[in-house]
C-alpha cells in the first residue's frame, strides 16, 4: 500500500474479496486468451488464483520483488540485501513507517485518473480542472479502509508478514509463465523458492530506446564528463556509493580532468557533501524520455551505482542507447549490460572506493571511452531492444501459456 514503505497490512495483500468480485466478474464477461500481470501493486496476490480458477492462462512480469518483500527491494533496515526465506520479523522492522491507510497507492491511482480526464479538455481549462479535481479528491472520505488500530502486535505480525511470503511463493509457482526483467531477478526468485519452470528472463525495454541516436566520441575526451541520472536519489540507488566515490578521488588530487554531473533528486544525507566538491554539478531533474537525449548528448561516461539488487535499471540501457559506456554495479540486472571490455566497468565491490578507482582509471587513459563507444555502437542491436521484438517475444510466451 505505501509502495517502498511497505504496509501494515499484509492480509490484504494476499486476499481482498471485493477485488476478486470485480475480477471474476470481467473474466466472465470478457474471457480473454491470457490474462497478463503488469504489477501486483495496490491488488491483492488472489487475482492470480482467480485467473487460474477461471481457467485462463496467466502471464506475469517481475519489475521488482514485490511478491516476495512488501518495501519491493529486498534490502532490509541495516543496508543489506535481504535473502531471508524467514523474513517475517525483519518485514515488521521494515515497514514500521508504512502509512495507517492507503493513502499513497490512492494517490497514485486518482492522479492518473485526473490526468486522463483533464486531457480531454480544452488546453486552457486543464490547470484549472485539474486543481479543482484534486481538491475534490483530497477531500472525499475513505470508507472501508483499515485502521491502524486494526493491526496484532509482535510475533503475530511477523507471522502475517511471513504468511504473505509462503503463500505468494506458492501462487508465483502456479503462473503459467514469469517473465523476468533480467537473469538475476529469475535468480533470487527462483533461489527464494518459486518454481523455475514457470520463469523466463526476458529483459524489459522502453520505447524511447530505439529513438535514441548514439554519439560518436571520436577523440579521448577532455574533461570526462561523468554523469548519473538517479544514483543520488536514495540510499538503495547509491547516494552513498557515489559521495564516497567523489570524495576519495578529491582526496587523492583528482582535482581536474573531469566532471560529475548529477541529475534526478538528491537524498537528503548525501546534498551537502556533494555541493561541496567543485568537480560535482548538481544539475536538477529533467523530462523524461522528452529531454534524456540532450542530457546525454553532454555525457561521456556514466554511472549506475545502485546497492539494491535492481531489476534491470532502465537508466543504464539508456545510456547505452546514446553509445555511452557504463560503470556499474554489480548487482541486480545491472551485470546483464554492463560487460567489462565491451560496454564499461563492472563495480564488483558496489563500494565507493572501487568506484574511485575506476573513475581515477577512466581519467588517466580517456581512450578507454573511445573504443567502448566504438563498441557500444557495433553491439547496437543487442544492447537496444525495439519496442516490436519485445511485443513479438511477450506474444510467444502468450501463445505458449494459452497451449
Amino acid at each position: 500500500m505505501g509502495l517502498d514503505a511497505g504496509t501494515r497490512f499484509p492480509e490484504l495483500e494476499l486476499e481482498e474479496p471485493a477485488t476478486e468480485a470485480a475480477l471474476r466478474r470481467i473474466l466472465r464477461a470478457r474471457r480473454p486468451d491470457v490474462v497478463h500481470v503488469q504489477e501486483l501493486t495496490g491488488l491483492p496476490s488472489s487475482v492470480l488464483e482467480v485467473a487460474r480458477h477461471e481457467s485462463v492462462p496467466v502471464v506475469m512480469t517481475l519489475q521488482d520483488y514485490q511478491a516476495l518483500c512488501p518495501t519491493l527491494k529486498l534490502y532490509d533496515s541495516h543496508g543489506e540485501i535481504c535473502l531471508r526465506t524467514q523474513p517475517g520479523a525483519e518485514c515488521v522492522i521494515c515497514c514500521r513507517d508504512a502509512p495507517a491507510d492507503p493513502v499513497v497507492m490512492r494517490g497514485v491511482t486518482t492522479a492518473f485518473e485526473i490526468e486522463r480526464v483533464t486531457a480531454r479538455l480544452p488546453a486552457r481549462t486543464r490547470a484549472a480542472a485539474r486543481h479543482a479535481l484534486t481538491r475534490v479528491a483530497q477531500a472525499v472520505g475513505k470508507p472501508g479502509q483499515p485502521s491502524a488500530g486494526a493491526t496484532s502486535g509482535g510475533a503475530d505480525r511477523a507471522a502475517e508478514y511471513q504468511r504473505r511470503r509462503d503463500v505468494n511463493l506458492d501462487r508465483l509457482s502456479r503462473v503459467d509463465a514469469l517473465v523476468a526483467m533480467s537473469s538475476r531477478v529469475a535468480e533470487i526468485h527462483a533461489g527464494l523458492g518459486v518454481d523455475p519452470d514457470v520463469l523466463r528472463t526476458v529483459p524489459l525495454t522502453l520505447a524511447h530506446l530505439d529513438r535514441l541516436s548514439p554519439r560518436v566520441i571520436a577523440e579521448p575526451p577532455a574533461p570526462v564528463r561523468f554523469v548519473t541520472l538517479t544514483g543520488a536519489q536514495s540510499e538503495q540507488k547509491g547516494a552513498q556509493v557515489l559521495l564516497a566515490a567523489a570524495e576519495a578521488l578529491q582526496a587523492v588530487g583528482h582535482t581536474r580532468g573531469y566532471v560529475i554531473d548529477v541529475y534526478g533528486p538528491v537524498d537528503s544525507g548525501v546534498r551537502g557533501g556533494l555541493e561541496r566538491l567543485p568537480a560535482v554539478r548538481l544539475r536538477g531533474s529533467y523530462a523524461g524520455a522528452e529531454e534524456i537525449g540532450s542530457v546525454l548528448d553532454g555525457a561521456d561516461v556514466g554511472i549506475v551505482p545502485s546497492v539494491w539488487e535492481e531489476a534491470l535499471a532502465f537508466v543504464g540501457l539508456e545510456l547505452l542507447a546514446k553509445g555511452i559506456p557504463v560503470i556499474g554495479n554489480a548487482r541486480g540486472g545491472i551485470p546483464d549490460y554492463t560487460i567489462p571490455g565491451q560496454t564499461g566497468w563492472l563495480n564488483r565491490s558496489c563500494g565507493g572506493a572501487e568506484l574511485a578507482e575506476i573513475m581515477a582509471g577512466v581519467i588517466a587513459d580517456p581512450g578507454q571511452v573511445v573504443r567502448l563507444n566504438r563498441s557500444i555502437r557495433e553491439r547496437r542491436d543487442e544492447l537496444v531492444k525495439p519496442l516490436e521484438r519485445h511485443l513479438d517475444e511477450l506474444d510467444e510466451i502468450y501463445a505458449d501459456a494459452a497451449r
